[in-house]
């Protein structure tokens, strides 16, 4: 699994319908891949507002100098059916405990406003991963009400991000597809495409 491989499967997921310009929204043809050695691979040119972008920008991935398939690797890994220590998943990528811990605390951050059945720590299919207490739009007392509507019945979880077959089997030739599909439905959430369009991207 090459680097280039992990960008492509990226920018499916996040891109379903061609690459989109994460600063002012538009995409083809006013998006044009920019090619050459002077250019980092995946870089991408918006005509619109002139602006230069990869899959990563926006996301929690953005700025990383690790490579990606270290992230796919992880959000593969968290996604197992059993729960899974950071110690582990520092063994199975080759990396240090340190870039481990920050690589999984990075990914979870983007899932802590999630409500919806990912089986993060192998939490099973009807316990739901509860969004962690949130540290950007929401206080305490805003939180509380979110319980209260929990309790209540009535609160509207953000929808469930869609897997589209992005993530090929041979990047883990030992993973069934059910977990292929709950790393992808993790990797969208984390790349902003859970939040309000996994749902209908899925659909084209």
């Amino acid at each position: 699994m090459t680097e280039d491989d992990c960008r492509a499967v990226l920018e499916r997921i996040r891109w379903p319908n061609g690459p989109e310009c994460p600063h002012c929204g538009v995409g083809s043809p006013s998006v044009v891949a920019i090619a050459g050695k002077s250019h980092r691979p995946g870089l991408y040119l918006c005509s619109a507002c002139r602006r230069q972008f990869t899959v990563t920008v926006g996301t929690p991935l953005e700025g990383t100098k690790l490579p990606l398939k270290l992230w796919i690797g992880a959000a593969h890994l968290l996604n197992s059916h059993q729960p899974i220590a950071v110690r582990e998943i520092e063994r199975a990528l080759g990396v240090t405990y340190k870039t481990a811990w920050k690589v999984v605390q990075r990914l979870l951050a983007g899932v802590k406003n999630y409500e919806g059945p990912l089986r993060v720590f192998g939490e099973p299919v009807r316990a739901h991963l509860r969004p962690l207490r949130p540290d950007d739009r929401n206080t305490l007392p805003a939180w509380r009400r979110v319980q209260r509507k929990m309790m209540r019945g009535n609160y509207r979880a953000p929808r469930v991000p869609t897997a589209l077959g992005a993530l090929p089997a041979q990047f883990f030739p030992l993973a069934t597809r059910a977990h292929l599909e709950r790393t992808e439905c993790f990797i969208c959430w984390i790349i902003g495409v859970g939040k309000d369009e996994a749902a209908d991207s899925g659909r084209h």
